[in-house]
């Protein structure tokens, strides 16, 4: 028996869920192609995070992360002030879908070796983003879920006898 443990049942839906708790879950940021690079880092910095989805007209044309940034502006020496999001962003853009499993975005990631991940509708639509933190997080609570249960199930299958 050497095979992988499975990650939770969850979907990408669940982790938008489960962010939704904590933050708007229809709330993506997102920047115009000429946006200047200080501002969309102004915008990340001021709500905390580390992607902005690029679109013209709706439809997703980049993305623009903290690694971004260092790789393609600090390390190059230019001005954000200066330089439109269009110059520096990730055009080839992955997504997923929010009925896709939790282990097949982070699955994509890992083989992407990205952190951010806009989420789709059946149109192509933009409707969310998760990030490789709250797929971590659904993972974390779903294993305490699962701890708890099991526990439970020890209790209610086995006497437990107090020593001492």
């Amino acid at each position: 028996m050497n095979e992988e443990p499975a990650i939770p049942n969850s979907s990408v839906d669940d982790v938008l869920s489960a962010k939704g708790a904590l933050h708007d879950p229809t709330h993506v940021l997102t920047a115009a192609p000429q946006d200047r690079v200080y501002d969309c880092i102004d915008r990340m910095a001021e709500i905390g995070v580390g992607s902005i989805v690029v679109t013209d007209d709706g439809d997703i044309v980049g993305i623009f992360t903290e690694r971004d940034h260092m790789r393609k502006m600090a390390l190059k020496g230019r001005a954000p002030k200066e330089t439109a999001v269009r110059t520096v962003m990730t055009e080839d853009v992955a997504t997923v879908a929010p009925a896709q499993s939790l282990e097949d975005a982070l699955d994509r990631m890992r083989d992407l070796q990205c952190r951010h991940l806009p989420v789709v509708d059946a149109d192509g639509r933009l409707s969310g983003i998760i990030s490789m933190r709250d797929c971590m997080r659904q993972l974390s609570e779903a294993a305490k879920a699962k701890a708890l249960e099991l526990i439970e199930h020890m209790e209610a299958e086995y006497v437990v006898r107090q020593y001492g």
